[in-house]
This record gives C-alpha cells, structure tokens and sequence, in this order.
C-alpha cells in the first residue's frame, strides 16, 4: 500500500513521556500556597477534565483546583504558577532526537503530516513556539477539539483537515488508550513506537503491550516503513 500521510501521536512519539520530564507539581502547590497532597489528588482528578478542554486557560484549571481546596490565590501568585506550569510543559516538548529530522524529510518526500493528541491545553498554546509548527500541518488537539482518541471523530477530523481518506494514512503511536486499534477500526494502518529503554506500564499502555502488529522503535524507522510500503 502506498501512504499519502503520516499521523503521529504526540507523547511517548514526537516527544518523550510526559511524566518523565519530572515531577514537578510539589513546586506548583508551593507557588500556590496550598497541601501538596491534597493538591495532586484533586489535580489528577480533573485530568480527563482537562484533556477534554473544559479548561480553555492554564488559569482555570489551577483556578477550579483551588478553588476546591478553597484557597484564595491572588494575582501575583497565580502569574507565578501559569508562568511555571507552561516552563514545565515546554521543557516536555523537546523533540525526540530523530523527531526533527523525520518529520523534515517526509515532508520533503511529499508526505502530509498530522498530529493527534490528547492534551491539555497548555500544549496547543505552546505549539506555535515548538520546532514542529512548520513540519506538521494539521495538529489536532483534545482539548481544543473537545474529543479525545479512541474517539473515532478525532481520526475522522485528522482525514478531513489533510483531505485524505482512512486508507492513505499510517498512523504512528506508542499504543495509550487503545489508540491505535481504533485507527486501525477507523481505515487507518497503524504502528507501534516502542523505546527499547522500558516497558510500558499502567493500564493504559496495555496495547502496547499486546501489540501484534507492525512495530518499530525510532522514528527513524518510519522512513523505511513508507520505502518498503511504495516499493511494494
């Protein structure tokens, strides 16, 4: 089968795990002057919440945790957390080291490049800022879409925006919430990214633990899989 596009997840493809960036959510409530503890269970909490933009501001997602706490944050302090929250998720989107590289050349190959990504919605406001702004033209975000995969409306909008069908697309992922079963159901052939460096842990990375279809571990090897794919 020869591919028109190429759609990538965000976390755990592009760009490291989230959470390996660091635990940083001690410094956050400090900032704040709120109980860590208290904080990161509420914070957790709206986690879906968040990924489904109901949040539109970084502001009022520490503004509804707070406020739930019932702590009073005045403007300085509030200034300080936005500014430190979005410190935190930018050092999260450094690329990959082949992220760049890859992107550029199936770009350069012909290739349209998407992006689909359950988020919060520090990461569309940081996009504009990222290396990858100009290597991926159709970034679709949950929490500016108000969908999150599995949905199958998010793969529909990723079609719909790069004006391609299901069956032109490979979809690239490390296999969180059953993602890219749902890109295969939806027309799509997806691929499981997996770093050689752990395993993959939690329930919702069971997929990529299951996974029994076509698996590479760099983003490198996505150029070979859309060589092999047009030779055949």
């Amino acid at each position: 089968m020869t591919y028109r596009a190429i759609i990538f997840d965000l976390f755990g493809t592009l760009v490291g795990d989230f959470m390996a960036v660091g635990q940083a959510h001690d410094e956050l409530a400090a900032i704040l002057g709120v109980p860590y503890d208290p904080f990161m269970k509420l914070w957790r909490e709206i986690t879906g919440r968040r990924t489904l933009g109901e949040f539109q501001t970084v502001e009022a997602s520490i503004e509804n945790v707070c406020g739930a706490l019932g702590a009073q944050v005045n403007a300085a302090q509030m200034t300080k957390a936005v500014e430190f929250r979005l410190e935190y998720t930018r050092r999260a989107l450094t690329p990959k080291p082949d992220a760049v590289a890859t992107l550029a050349q199936l770009k350069q190959t012909g290739f349209k490049v998407g992006l689909l990504s359950n988020c919060s919605i520090e990461i569309p406001i940081l996009w504009p800022e990222t290396e990858f702004t100009d290597l991926i033209e159709s970034p679709i975000f949950s929490s500016r879409e108000r969908l999150k995969k599995p949905d199958p409306r998010m793969y529909h909008l990723a079609c719909e925006r790069l004006g391609i069908t299901p069956k032109d697309c490979l979809y690239i992922a490390d296999g969180e919430n059953h993602e890219l079963k749902a890109a295969a159901d939806f027309g799509m052939s997806p691929v499981l990214i997996r770093p050689t460096s752990h395993e993959p842990r939690g329930e919702s990375r069971q997929e990529a633990r299951e996974w029994q279809g076509l698996t590479i571990s760099t983003l490198t090897e996505v150029l070979e899989v859309v060589d092999q794919t047009s030779a055949s």
